[in-house]
């Protein structure tokens, strides 16, 4: 009887253990998502955008997700409504052959990769901040690379790119980066 009952626990046990370890992993998976978008937000208050750039929506500053929805889209998308410097930031989902240069910050999902090159070369002088953590970005001008390093975020920067896109990024900011390509 005792050796029954050891059976049934385990065989309950172990697909319970699994399900509470995809649990705990796809909230940490949540965690890190909400960490990103905290500090895309964060680089926002730390960039000058042109006059011009933000006269299209007054008071406002549009971020964009290009690529899938997921968990980094819910993220985003909870920082509707937050001020970055003064202004209000708006949130938008956009796909490639929308206007992307509606949006002051461009957020490449990572299913956008092999498309980012081609995107960044359409934006290319355009004051639109562009933000993504895989690969090749900041050679091919995007503008801060955000990544995950030994459990930790980092993000490296693209100050050449930036300006050329006449957007300044503040020596605070700038401090705090891994790396900064002049």
């Amino acid at each position: 009887m005792a050796r029954i009952f050891n059976m049934m626990f385990w065989r309950k046990l172990i697909p319970g253990l699994w399900l509470a370890c995809l649990a705990m992993w796809a909230q940490a998976q949540v965690g890190e998502e909400e960490l990103k978008a905290s500090f895309v937000l964060s680089f926002a208050r730390f960039v000058t955008w042109p006059a011009e750039a933000l006269k299209a929506n007054p008071g406002e500053l549009v971020f964009c997700l290009l690529g899938n929805k997921g968990a980094l889209y819910d993220a985003l998308s909870d920082k509707q409504g937050k001020q970055a410097q003064q202004l209000t930031v708006r949130f938008r989902h956009v796909a490639r052959g929308d206007n992307l240069r509606a949006c002051q910050v461009l957020v490449f999902a990572d299913s956008e990769v092999e498309q980012s090159e081609t995107v960044l070369r359409r934006l290319a002088g355009q004051p639109v901040l562009t933000i993504n953590g895989t690969g090749r970005f900041l050679e091919a001008g995007g503008n801060i690379g955000l990544f995950t390093e030994n459990d930790k975020l980092r993000f490296d920067i693209n100050r050449a790119a930036a300006r050329a896109n006449g957007l300044e990024i503040s020596s605070q900011l700038l401090r705090l980066a891994r790396t900064v390509k002049q």
